[in-house]
């Protein structure tokens, strides 16, 4: 669903547990932000910046439907 994110993760060599400790969000509320079921709020976007403070907000969390 987030596939900047998803990559950047990669390069970082974080899986989504380590990014859920790291963040302080649930790792099955992560899960489920990640595979679109529910939507990432403000404050949890903000954390996640922070762990890629070099990436934008725009650029993480562009959809799918944002690359094309």
């Amino acid at each position: 669903m987030f596939p900047n994110l998803s990559a950047e993760m990669a390069r970082s060599r974080m899986n989504l547990k380590m990014l859920s400790s790291e963040t302080e969000i649930g790792y099955e509320s992560l899960k489920n932000k990640m595979n679109g079921t529910t939507e990432f709020k403000r404050d949890e976007m903000i954390k996640i910046k922070k762990v890629f403070p070099e990436c934008t907000m725009n650029y993480l969390f562009a959809s799918e439907e944002d690359t094309e």
